[in-house]
């Protein structure tokens, strides 16, 4: 793949036409001697064709060019071998794209221009069209702070799933090792999360031994539910137990006026048998015994006491006689109510103890439905921790085989893995006496990281060693052309500020002969200082005219706002 037209529908923008080998779109002051610090390089538009490319190749929508510029469309023109593409897309209507005249949604056409570009008939999770498009056109700020990282917040993962895949290596041992790391983290984590249930919790809690609360609850759950086959509901159940409790209540009422009557007839029969010991002649005896004679009247006085005390003796006994009949009459019903009460009583009493309540009944099935709960999360536990503990040694052993296959893999790809240190090694050697290279070994810990890819410059000291490190590795994923067809690379002018100016110079003398030696496209924006400082260490005008003037493509200033890349002045943060 290899760029040939940005244009736009507005007459005022400027159109960019790329060729073959270098293309530098320079950023320029209009006045050089002006010392007004707000007139700068920036805001001329030179970041802003790398997001317009993006933009026409189906990146995610931009807010600020529907904010800001609602009324522009943008065309890429590119070739993928021999033949010509063209896309268009509008800064209104984002969600849809054309590819060669042809409306696509953004989903179709990645999936479109995923095996045209790249070695990939559809996307894999973490490899798409817009994971990898990016490694040839770095877009944000960002984007420039490590040679591996392409995508603002790229996590390790798919940063090393992306990276390996460019550089030729087997991508697949890079996806099982996170299948198997993702299952070790889904086994653990369901192991913890069980452990976290309230009942489980309890259970460990109280160091339980778990077969046997396994059997203790097996067995009551057995016996509970014998209890609940014979339980028998009685619709009436607390009616019925009202009416015991108040047999109960009269039982007791009876009782005890049952032993009042009792106590009386005792009492009664008691007092008939008091007799008078005292007669007539006891007296008259006593009288004689004491030799007093006792006249006529008296005796006869004497006569009618004891006649008096007899008949009131007689009466008072006829009184309790009759008493003591009612009495009697009075607990034999008594004995009655009571033996009929007692009766009532035992009937009630059978049925209930024969018949539940239907809340009782209720509170026996859950007490029934708890255990069996409980029993089904002791069970399912012990289980998954069996499971979980052969699922444990099998990953241990697959960490283990699969850390021997990928040895193994590395050593059979000793050739591939030279070509990436030596395309590296040489490239940085351009730049540093010390040579450095990319570094590419097996990660053996417990982790999704298969591969570990360094890149390394040994006289890493000096200032601009990342941003060298940057461009070594980004025209090594380049020249590989290892499952692409991209024949271009796109760097900001932002990759160049730290550089020193013999850094610059080699950059671009390398970005030269390697895209004329090669067939492909070097595309750089870049500000005048820049191109100034490396003139002052370039041999010859005639090489900095070879190098720089000659493949000037566009130049932008700050003279006007028609001199910018639109043509016009509008502020944008398209980096949200």
């Amino acid at each position: 793949m290899k760029l040939t037209k940005l244009s736009a529908n507005k007459d005022s923008f400027h159109t960019i036409s790329f060729k073959d080998g270098l293309n530098l779109i320079v950023g320029k002051q209009a006045n050089p001697d002006d010392t007004n610090k707000k007139n700068t390089y920036n805001g001329v538009g030179k970041s802003l064709i790398i997001y317009l490319i993006h933009f026409c190749l189906g990146s995610n929508q931009i807010k600020e060019f529907t904010a800001k510029i609602p009324d522009w469309e943008f065309t890429l023109e590119f070739t993928i071998g021999e033949n010509k593409y063209t896309t268009r897309r509008h800064a209104s209507n984002q969600k849809d794209i054309y590819l060669n005249d042809v409306k696509c949604s953004l989903t179709n056409f990645r999936k479109k221009m995923l095996p045209l570009i790249f070695n990939l008939d559809c996307p894999k999770k973490y490899l798409t069209f817009n994971t990898l498009f990016p490694r040839f056109i770095r877009r944000d700020r960002a984007c420039y702070t490590r040679y591996d990282t392409y995508i603002k917040e790229e996590r390790e993962y798919p940063q090393l799933l992306n990276n390996a895949f460019l550089l030729g290596l087997d991508i697949n041992k890079v996806i099982e090792k996170r299948e198997l790391r993702e299952l070790d983290q889904s086994t653990t984590k369901l192991s913890k999360s069980l452990a976290k249930d309230p009942v489980l919790q309890e259970h460990f809690d109280n160091r339980e031994d778990t077969d046997l609360e396994i059997r203790d609850l097996e067995e009551e759950i057995k016996k509970l539910e014998v209890e609940l086959s014979s339980f028998k509901v009685a619709k009436n159940y607390q009616d019925i137990e009202k009416e015991a409790d108040k047999i109960s209540y009269d039982l007791k009422r009876l009782q005890n006026k049952r032993t009042l009557i009792d106590n009386s007839i005792k009492n009664i029969e008691k007092s008939l048998d008091i007799k008078s010991d005292i007669s007539q002649d006891k007296i008259l005896q006593l009288y004689q015994q004491a030799n007093i004679e006792i006249p006529e009247m008296i005796t006869k006085k004497v006569e009618a006491v004891v006649d008096f005390h007899q008949k009131l003796i007689s009466t008072r006994k006829k009184r309790l006689y009759e008493e003591l009949k009612k009495n009697k009459n009075l607990l034999a019903e008594i004995d009655k109510d009571i033996e009929l009460k007692s009766e009532e009583q035992d009937r009630l009493l059978d049925y209930l103890n024969t018949h539940g309540a239907l809340d009782e009944y209720v509170s026996l099935t859950k007490k029934v439905n708890d255990m069996k709960i409980k029993l089904d999360k002791l069970t399912e536990y012990q289980r998954v921790l069996k499971t979980y503990k052969k699922k444990l040694r099998n990953i241990q052993s697959k960490y283990t085989e699969n850390n021997l296959e990928t040895e193994e893999y590395l050593e059979a790809e000793s050739e591939l893995l030279d070509k990436i240190m030596d395309t590296f090694r040489d490239l940085s050697r351009e730049f540093y006496e010390k040579p450095g290279g990319i570094k590419i070994t097996n990660n053996e810990g417990e982790n999704t990281l298969r591969y570990n890819i360094n890149a390394k410059i040994q006289d890493d000291s000096s200032d601009g060693v990342n941003e060298v490190k940057i461009f070594c590795f980004d025209m090594t994923l380049l020249l590989l052309q290892q499952n692409h067809t991209s024949k271009f690379m796109f760097h900001d002018s932002r990759l160049f500020s730290n550089m020193d100016p013999r850094q610059r110079y080699t950059l671009f003398r390398l970005a030269f002969e390697k895209t004329m030696d090669e067939d492909l496209q070097y595309i750089a924006t870049v500000n005048q200082d820049i191109l100034d400082s490396i003139e002052g260490v370039m041999e010859s005008k005639t090489e900095y005219h070879k190098i720089i003037e000659n493949n000037i493509i566009l130049t932008l200033t700050d003279e006007s706002d028609e001199s910018k890349l639109l043509g016009i002045q509008v502020d944008m943060d398209y980096e949200k």
